[in-house]
């Protein structure tokens, strides 16, 4: 009966394991990040998790070199880690990047406007519909006074959470106090090439970059 039971509690140790297991061999774990992951349950999730988010983006765009491209610097800015925040972070955009790459496409890619094709619909199907999203739509975080700026009814958003807003408002007040002009956003997305997010608004886009894990925070104007 004991050895039953001992093969029970092995056996359930097993599906433990594999139920939060990463998407790589953590036997060949060799880089800190590698090895943070294969050591966190949550991490290892998140690394399975992001497995089938990546199919998906990468299945969706016709541009596979500058996906390629997209995927390396992601992995490689992965491999810079060097403490557990920083790993769990870069989950967070990486789940943001490829979340928006399966929505949108690539933009602008070595001139090449990538966007996944939408089914043709007539124009009377689109006023109805562009009437529905008006009707249905909550303007009231764009609007809110509590904003540092108005947000466009239009504006690209990668995600539209009270949380995203208040981060909108705070690289509102960085980018005035770098001197520039923000009166209303147009669009705020993740970079894809290095770690933080770009701003537009005003007709300029503005990247808020995060270095050293959040450390160092530099704006610099994209003409």
């Amino acid at each position: 009966m004991k050895k039953i039971i001992t093969a029970l509690a092995l056996a359930s140790i097993g599906v433990a394991s594999l139920a939060h297991s990463a998407s790589f061999d953590c036997s060949k774990a060799r880089s800190f990040a590698e090895k943070t992951i294969c050591s966190s349950p949550k991490l290892s999730k998140d690394d399975d998790d992001l497995k089938y988010l990546y199919g998906y983006a990468k299945a969706s765009v016709k541009d596979r070199k500058a996906f390629s491209e997209i995927a390396r610097a992601l992995w490689n800015s992965r491999e810079r880690c060097s403490d557990y925040a920083c790993v769990e972070e870069w989950y967070d955009s990486a789940f943001a990047i490829y979340g928006a790459i399966k929505a949108k496409g690539i933009p602008a890619t070595n001139g090449v406007t990538d966007f996944a094709k939408e089914p043709e619909i007539s124009p009377d199907e689109k006023k109805n519909e562009s009437q529905s999203n008006n009707t249905k739509k909550d303007f009231s975080l764009y609007d809110s006074k509590e904003r540092a700026a108005p947000v466009e009814h239009d504006a690209v958003l990668y995600k539209d959470t009270p949380e995203a807003f208040e981060f909108i408002d705070t690289l509102v007040g960085f980018v005035r106090k770098s001197s520039f002009t923000c009166d209303t956003v147009s669009s705020f997305s993740p970079m894809v090439m290095s770690n933080g997010f770009t701003l537009s608004c005003n007709g300029f886009s503005y990247k808020y970059d995060i270095k050293n894990n959040g450390g160092n925070v530099a704006v610099t104007v994209d003409n």
